[in-house]
């Protein structure tokens, strides 16, 4: 077992970084993720774009240049400080924020999200945050990493009505402006009270974990296995999200009402993140897995057919406890199946794999409703896939939890 650290009133300290990993994921997921679609409009606007243009520079881009970035990302948090990383990922977001009040050409978003937007996400975002939690917790990982994560539905609730405000009475330049303000004082937060491991909590910095581990890796079926089961989980849920609001618009619901679809998503996938992150830890997370896929097949049968809103509704919440889910279990799987010393290097690793599904399935999903008039195929696609990732399950190797 790791030292215990402790601070002067007896409270584990890793409970700080639980609490510093919930600041991160709230300001990389509010400020960037959930954003996207407040500002497709006035970019669009701005720069003469059509939304879906702007999506492809903004989000697309992201993504993608995230995926190829992961990989080193993880490999550096794994091998030098995270504490130092992460501050030159809040420095890049928070850059990258001030950058785009000054720009004056479309292809200067695209760069800006590429470069600044990337690194942020990786060295600030989710995978600096769930490797910050395990490198603190063994035991109760899967419920600190839950708990981290509620960040994130606390980000997508403040961040859009706030900066909305500020677009609506100021304009976009001032709201970017904001957000690099909100970003940037989260530096001294960190750089006061963030420590890098339990060993290095007693102002003495603990010697970072060394190693490439990429050919260990990348020849581990638990490794592919893993990243094919959470992909298609991720994918899934996503594509869903994206699609609930249309789904209901299709169905003479209204859009302002809609909009109550994914108010309820997001208020179980805080439920999502608990829950499923304590499964984690009590049935092991070969088990827990199987939880937000089974959610997610609920909610496809739910929307099967002609649903009412009502059941909308329903299927709604067990997206967003898929969705919540999902995140703590990924981190637990990585955490007991490859350990603290490789879990960055794994998770950046992991991250491409998620990408091609992730981008694919929201586009599957409207053009299947469109050429045939039903999202019964897409969602019958959907529920065949993860039937996959439930037969891929067993083989994983059992977890030693001694």
């Amino acid at each position: 077992m790791r030292p215990t650290t402790l601070q002067n009133n007896g409270i584990y300290y890793g409970w700080v970084i639980v609490a510093l990993a919930m600041m991160m994921h709230a300001i990389v997921t509010g400020g960037t993720n959930a954003l996207y679609g407040v500002f497709a409009l006035p970019l669009s606007e701005a720069f003469g774009l059509s939304r879906a243009q702007v999506l492809g520079v903004t989000a697309s881009i992201a993504m993608i240049a995230s995926g190829f970035i992961s990989p080193f990302a993880g490999l550096w948090l794994s091998r030098h400080s995270p504490k130092k990383l992460i501050m030159l990922g809040c420095i890049a977001l928070s850059l990258g924020f001030f950058a785009m009040t000054a720009i004056n050409q479309w292809w200067h978003i695209a760069v800006i999200y590429a470069v600044s937007w990337s690194v942020g996400n990786t060295l600030f975002g989710a995978l600096a945050a769930n490797t910050s939690v395990s490198n603190w917790f063994e035991a109760g990982r899967g419920k600190a990493l839950g708990i981290a994560a509620i960040g994130m539905s606390f980000g997508s609730f403040s961040f859009p009505p706030l900066i909305t405000w500020v677009i609506v009475t100021h304009g976009w330049r001032a709201a970017y402006a904001v957000l690099g303000c909100i970003t940037l004082a989260a530096l001294p937060v960190i750089l006061r009270w963030y420590r890098d491991r339990p060993e290095a909590a007693k102002d003495a910095l603990a010697p970072a974990p060394t190693g490439n581990h990429w050919r260990e890796i990348l020849t581990s079926r638990d490794f592919w296995l893993i990243g094919i089961c959470i992909s298609i989980c991720f994918a899934g849920f996503n594509g869903l999200t994206i699609n609930l609001i249309p789904m209901a618009v299709d169905q003479g619901t209204s859009p302002t009402t809609a909009a109550w679809l994914m108010s309820v998503a997001a208020s179980f996938s805080v439920i999502g993140k608990i829950l499923f992150g304590l499964s984690a830890d009590t049935l092991g997370p070969r088990k827990a897995l199987m939880l937000p896929l089974a959610t997610l097949i609920i909610a496809c049968a739910l929307l099967w057919g002609n649903p009412d809103f009502y059941l909308m509704l329903t299927a709604a919440a067990f997206i967003g406890l898929s969705s919540g889910g999902a995140i703590p279990v990924w981190g637990a799987l990585i955490g007991s199946y490859f350990g603290q010393q490789k879990f960055a290097q794994v998770m950046g690793m992991m991250n491409p794999l998620l990408v091609p599904l992730i981008v694919a399935c929201a586009p599957f999903i409207s053009w299947v409703n469109e050429t045939t008039g039903s999202y019964n195929t897409a969602l019958a696609t959907i529920m065949a896939v993860i039937g996959l990732a439930f037969a891929l399950i067993p083989l994983l190797r059992p977890v030693n939890t001694t």
